[in-house]
C-alpha cells in the first residue's frame, strides 16, 4: 500500500488522504436529489437553465472568495467537459457534433434554478468542510455532465460562458427583508 497518511493534529490519529473521495457520494447525492426534484417540476430545457444557475453560483462564489484566476479554472473545467463530450461524439459517429443551442427559459426555469442553486450551495458547504477543493471540482464536473445530458449534447461555449458570467438575479425586497444583514443563515 503506497498511501500517504496525515495525522490529525489534535489526536495524533492517522487520517487517510482520501477525504475528497469520501465526499464524492455526498456531492453525487446532492445533485441526484436536485435532478430528481427538478425533472418533476420542469421540462429538460428548464432543468438545463437551472443547472446553469447552479454552475453560475459555483463560479461566482469561487470568484468572490478566491479571485478571477480560480474562476477561470472553473471555466476551463467546464469547457474541458464539453470538449470531452464533443470528442466522444466524434469518435462514435465519425462526424463533428453540432453545438446544441441554449433554449429560451420556460415557465419551469425559475423553480429549476432555485433547486440547483440550493444544490450548489450545499456542494459549497461540503467543500468548506473538506481538506481540499475536491468536492467543488466534483460538483463542477457533475453539474457540467448533467447539463450535457439535459440538453442532449454540448452547448456552444460562447453562449454558455455568457450565461455563467452574467450576474445572478438580485433578491427582491421581501427576500432581502427576511434575510439577516450579513447573509448568514438561521439555524
Amino acid at each position: 500500500m503506497n498511501e500517504v497518511q496525515n495525522h490529525e493534529e489534535s489526536t495524533g490519529n492517522p487520517v487517510m488522504g482520501d477525504e475528497s473521495a469520501s465526499m464524492a457520494p455526498v456531492v453525487n447525492a446532492i445533485l441526484g436529489t436536485a435532478v430528481a426534484a427538478a425533472v418533476k417540476r420542469a421540462d429538460s430545457t428548464d432543468v438545463a437553465h437551472g443547472i446553469i444557475a447552479g454552475l453560475r453560483l459555483l463560479r461566482s462564489a469561487v470568484e468572490q472568495e478566491v479571485g478571477y484566476t480560480m474562476a477561470a479554472a472553473i471555466d476551463t473545467a467546464i469547457r474541458t467537459r464539453l470538449l470531452v463530450e464533443n470528442l466522444s461524439a466524434l469518435r462514435t459517429t465519425g462526424r463533428p457534433p453540432s453545438a446544441v443551442p441554449l433554449p429560451p427559459p420556460g415557465p419551469g426555469a425559475a423553480i429549476a434554478a432555485s433547486i440547483f442553486v440550493s444544490a450548489a450551495e450545499s456542494c459549497l458547504t461540503v467543500n468548506a468542510h473538506a481538506e481540499d477543493n475536491g468536492p467543488l471540482e466534483l460538483a463542477v464536473f457533475a453539474f457540467s455532465t448533467q447539463l450535457v445530458q439535459q440538453l442532449g449534447g454540448a452547448p456552444e461555449w460562447r453562449d454558455l460562458v455568457g450565461e455563467l458570467r452574467r450576474p445572478s438575479e438580485r433578491k427582491d425586497a421581501a427576500q432581502a427583508a427576511a434575510l439577516p444583514a450579513g447573509g448568514g443563515t438561521v439555524h
